[in-house]
């Protein structure tokens, strides 16, 4: 439209009036695009409509009407001319990278500017339309992932804490373990125990993938809000949590010398002799042990890490209270030295089983028939399958940790490195507990997000994931400072001077890598709660090979070992941050693809 305006010199007067405004499109996003349109006013117009409001630059003729003053009419035309200018250069962009002509009418310039025209057409088109931003890999990290005492972090704290202090409990028990065990004055008897525990744990952890399988399992069914789901998964975790373990209780007791012999140790040394009583003793409690793994799990899944916390407390204390009694005698019982640590270590984690079953059927979280009746064929099949993947990387895990024992023990015939490594190994183990407590509620928190109606869906899950692994950088190193001024207390685990200096370095060492192992927990934990069990088995197998190939360059020494669990992590980091951000159920190649989805299986529902 055109606006004609009388001048001083009598003549019409074209008035242009200019506004910016106008939107485009570009791939799945939508973005503002500052474009400039040029509206221009007739006389026509001007007698339907009021007048503007006086402006400067414009005045008032003898009959009342605001005109433009030349000056001020050339700017304002020079400022449109050059508007336009500007217009006809975006749309020229437009035409060479998104729009093709229309063969009805090639006048692709003239559609694009009609289109700045109609504001209104761009918002009806958009109404009610969702679209989510496909992320690259550097857009991949949420900008708002620290954390930042949010509902996200209030929720991460409340699981935070008392898994931290359930966690803390058993690695505290075993400095006890080792504390009473270094009072004996003999650094044989030290090494014994470290090699001995050590032995149970890679065996027990081969085989006890159950609780691994069960805890993500459980958080998705507690997540659908169906019981009766939620009990048959915890007592099918129950049930084969029983096969297991008297597979595993008794292969052990009667391979206890081959065992032995796997991180060379010779069972008739005087280290031998000392462990393998120790080995026999443990093995008993083969399925007390894995039915309170499985009932842990059981309680993580359903949100719920503070009865798991009652219970280790309680069970862990008979361990203090047994360990002096039975390691050097009170009365009638006498003293058994390494033995008797085994044997207190076994009363607790009966007593842990007991109350765990008790607890788990007191809250109808499982019923009698469920724990005894057999899991159906794609129950199994799930189990099995996610099994492998987990008993995969259990194996790999544990070849890695029996190859530094072998190491270590074979560095000296005096057993002082061995013991070092055996005291350094409980101030990092000690330390690693809040990032272990953080992988595990990564564990459960992901699923429950992922598959939750009313709090869920992947892009929530995402942003979570994402704040889970801030919380573990920043934790990882705040543990380098108080792992660092641990090397003051090395005294308290042992008498021993020549074990104290060369505990220190190994000490230090393992608090530099606290920051690496938080995200790598963090991350892996992740990969446990979307039931990645095989990728997570191929990832540290390919870092087993890395640890043991830097175990034959820098092995000699005890520093030197420790060294190398820097190459084995960060391996294992690289894998577990491509699940996350690449092509996992959260990476950018299946997130948008899984909203959408989930959106979907809500709706029908």
């Amino acid at each position: 439209m055109f606006r004609a305006s009388p001048v001083p010199d009598g003549r019409a007067s074209v008035s242009p009036v200019c506004s910016l405004s106008s939107e485009r499109r570009s791939g799945n996003a939508r973005r503002k695009v500052s474009t400039t349109t040029c509206r221009f006013l007739t006389n026509e117009t001007k007698r339907k409509t009021k007048g503007p409001p006086k402006r400067p630059g414009r005045k008032e003729n003898d009959r009342g009407e605001s005109v433009q003053t030349t000056k001020a009419m050339r700017d304002r035309t020079d400022e449109c001319t050059s508007s336009s200018e500007d217009l006809r250069t975006t749309n020229r962009r437009r035409k060479t990278n998104s729009r093709s002509p229309d063969p009805r009418n090639h006048n692709t310039v003239a559609r694009a500017f009609d289109a700045t025209m109609d504001e209104n057409t761009n918002d009806n088109d958009t109404k009610n339309e969702t679209e989510i931003v496909k992320p690259r890999f550097g857009m991949a990290i949420d900008p708002e992932v620290l954390p930042r005492n949010d509902e996200t972090d209030k929720l991460i704290m409340k699981l935070f804490v008392p898994a931290v202090l359930n966690f803390l409990i058993i690695p505290l028990v075993g400095i006890v373990d080792v504390f009473w065990v270094g009072r004996m004055g003999d650094a044989v008897a030290l090494a014994a125990q470290g090699a001995a525990n050590q032995v149970f744990q890679s065996a027990f952890w081969i085989i006890s993938f159950i609780p691994s399988v069960v805890a993500p399992m459980v958080a998705k069914a507690a997540a659908g809000g169906d019981k009766t789901k939620l009990q048959n998964k915890i007592g099918e975790g129950i049930f084969c949590a029983f096969m297991v373990g008297f597979f595993g209780m008794v292969m052990m007791g009667c391979l206890r010398s081959p065992a032995l012999s796997l991180v060379g140790l010779d069972p008739v040394s005087p280290t031998g002799m000392q462990a393998a009583p120790y080995i026999g003793i443990r093995s008993l409690t083969f399925i007390p042990a894995i039915v309170s793994t499985v009932g842990f799990a059981a309680f993580r899944g359903t949100l719920d890490v503070t009865t798991p916390m009652k219970i280790t407390l309680a069970s862990q204390l008979i361990n203090v209270i047994l360990d002096p009694i039975f390691i050097f005698g009170c009365g009638v019982v006498k003293a058994l030295g390494v033995s008797g640590a085994a044997l207190a270590t076994s009363m607790s984690e009966l007593i842990a089983a007991g109350l765990y079953v008790v607890t788990l059927l007191k809250r109808k979280l499982v019923t009698v028939g469920s724990m005894l009746k057999p899991p159906d064929a794609k129950s199994i099949g799930t189990l099995l399958l996610g099994g492998a993947g987990v008993q995969l990387r259990s194996l790999a895990q544990n070849i890695t940790f029996l190859a530094v024992t072998r190491t270590i023990l074979t560095m000296d015939s005096t057993g002082t490195a061995a013991a070092a490594h055996t005291v350094s190994s409980q101030v990092f183990q000690l330390g690693a507990i809040a990032i272990l407590a953080l992988s595990t509620i990564a564990t459960i928190l992901i699923p429950q997000r992922m598959h939750s109606k009313e709090l869920g869906g992947p892009v929530v899950a995402k942003a979570v994931a994402d704040r889970l692994l801030a919380w573990g950088v920043l934790v990882g190193a705040l543990l380098f400072f108080l792992q660092s001024a641990a090397i003051f207390a090395l005294p308290l685990f042992t008498p021993i001077k020549d074990v104290q200096t060369f505990a220190v370095l190994p000490t230090l060492i393992g608090a530099a890598l606290q920051p690496l192992n938080g995200i790598v927990f963090v991350a892996e934990g992740l990969m446990q709660g979307h039931q990645a069990f095989l990728r997570l088995a191929g990832g540290m197998f390919v870092s087993t090979g890395v640890m043991l190939t830097a175990l034959k360059f820098e092995g000699s020494t005890l520093p030197g070992v420790w060294m190398c669990f820097a190459a084995f992590n960060t391996c294992r980091l690289l894998f577990a941050l491509r699940h996350h951000f690449v092509d996992g159920p959260l990476g950018w190649k299946h997130l948008n693809a899984n909203q959408v989805k989930w959106e979907e299986t809500n709706k029908s529902a």
